[in-house]
């Protein structure tokens, strides 16, 4: 009787596991063209746009997120801030940028800027560059502070 309860509890443990796992697996390719996950909207552009609710729970559920800041090197030391973590790329030379950028090139990297423009613009280059999983942050490091998420000053 003890060996057929503790096969039971084995059989719920391993499908709750495959549940996890499952939702894992769905979030790590949501970037996939064919791929309709709430929240995440496919441009012509060829990259991904989410939300910054989106994009703080990228950021705290994966290891494989690289998050860049294309404001001006003043901007992302000044009072505003920039996500914690976030390389500083400004859009006027992120082409000189580039190669230090490469070494992403296969992971998925989030974008912003000060606003949804900016941003958008700076994701579909680095698209064009043969960056693979590029997710713009609509709203930019503004609509990011609006909704309560908190940055850190590099001063």
């Amino acid at each position: 009787m003890k060996a057929e309860g503790r096969r039971q509890k084995a059989e719920v443990t391993t499908r709750n596991h495959a549940r996890f796992g499952g939702a894992l697996l769905l979030s790590a390719f949501c970037f996939l063209p064919s791929c309709r996950t709430v929240g995440v909207s496919k441009t012509s552009g060829g990259y991904a746009e989410i939300s910054p609710t989106i994009a703080a729970e990228m950021i705290l559920d994966s290891q494989q997120v690289v998050v860049i800041d294309i404001r001006s090197s003043d901007s992302y030391r000044g009072p505003e801030g920039h996500i914690a973590g976030a390389i500083s790329a400004p859009f006027d030379t992120i082409e000189m940028h580039l190669p230090e950028l490469l070494p992403y090139q296969n992971q998925t990297v989030l974008v912003y800027g000060e606003t949804s423009t900016d941003g958008a613009v700076a994701a579909q280059l680095l698209s064009v560059a043969g960056f693979r999983n590029v997710v713009h942050v609509h709203g930019g490091i503004k609509e990011w502070i609006e909704r309560g998420y908190r940055t850190v000053n590099a001063q």
